[in-house]
């Protein structure tokens, strides 16, 4: 009989509830959207609504489940099973998901943060499939990150391992969300790449995108104008060999087998791969770069669904309190 897990996403703008078996298939899946005035218990209460529709969707009930795992759009205390805080929604510092979860269904519960959850996702399931070291960004609002290493996740000394995003790659650059100047969040996350755009155009540069209204452009528009438009093919590059610099050196620090793209900002194709793949061999160790795979994620929208699922499947130090 397969084993059979339900997975929990709690993202800033949406929700996602799935029963999932560990065959990676999802049995029956619920979507809302986030309402960012709930507080963690309303939120919770969504949650649970959602996986009671998604259970009688499929006949199981929860006596027919080994566990939970939950990916949340936050840092996570791993070990505490606590969520840090989260810079979309209120009221989550110091919040003990994993034993609330745990409480509240009866069941063993796993929690980790997004891209930690994605990471192993797509080893598990996606692209990294039989990998054993992998490197996992992902990039769109902003630009996280997870490492797996030896097939496990590594969270580093105190859960925060992973946080490639806010390397530094343009000293005195843009201003990021962090407060700090020239992260790569800054520079080649979703609204940077728009950002860009939109401040090459305001100096003369010319490009189809300037029919778009400004305050609606978007890194998805910049990325479908590349192919025959200089300017978008120009900023999509600069992103490209922002993100190279910083993993080329992730690349000679911790030599992994694959690096996998996730979040809306990979879909961008050969106009964001190419300068990136040219970027990591300039700047990686020869032999690391030699032996390197780059390549988009598989399990797109699904990334954080299962990835929780993952989690709940391949992390041994399930609890129940």
């Amino acid at each position: 009989m397969p084993t059979r897990v339900l997975a929990l996403d709690i993202g800033g703008t949406k929700l996602t509830v799935g029963v999932v078996a560990d065959s990676g298939d999802v049995l029956a899946e619920r979507v809302a959207r986030t309402n960012p005035a709930y507080s963690p218990n309303d939120i919770l209460d969504r949650l649970f609504a959602m996986s009671e529709e998604a259970l009688l969707e499929t006949g199981l009930s929860q006596h027919d489940l080994s566990g939970i795992g939950v990916s949340f759009g936050g840092p996570v205390d791993f070990p505490g099973g606590r969520t840090v805080t989260c810079h979309h929604l209120p009221g989550w510092e110091n919040f003990p998901l994993r034993d609330v979860v745990a409480e509240r269904t009866g069941l063993p519960a796993i929690v980790d943060n997004d891209a930690n959850a994605a990471a192993l996702g797509e080893v598990r399931f996606g692209a990294a499939r039989g990998c054993q070291h992998v490197l996992y960004l992902t990039v769109s609002t902003g630009v996280g990150g997870g490492l797996v290493l030896d097939g496990r996740v590594h969270r580093g000394a105190n859960s925060m391992a992973g946080e490639i995003g806010h390397t530094l790659v343009v000293p005195e650059g843009p201003m990021c969300t962090c407060g700090r100047r020239g992260c790569l969040e800054a520079v080649a996350s979703g609204p940077a790449i728009a950002r860009a755009a939109r401040e090459a155009m305001a100096a003369g540069e010319t490009s189809t995108l300037a029919d778009v209204p400004e305050e609606g452009l978007t890194a998805r528009q910049v990325a479908g104008a590349a192919p025959r438009d200089a300017l978008a093919a120009r900023v999509l590059g600069e992103a490209g060999r922002a993100m190279g610099v910083v993993i080329a050196a992730a690349v000679n620090l911790v030599n992994p087998e694959m690096v996998v793209i996730g979040g809306g900002v990979s879909q961008a194709g050969e106009a964001l791969f190419a300068p990136l793949r040219e970027s990591v061999n300039q700047h990686a160790v020869p032999e690391s770069a030699q032996s390197l795979r780059i390549v988009p994620g598989a399990l797109g929208q699904r990334g954080g669904l299962l990835g929780a699922a993952a989690l709940a499947l391949s992390e041994p130090r399930l609890t129940f309190r």
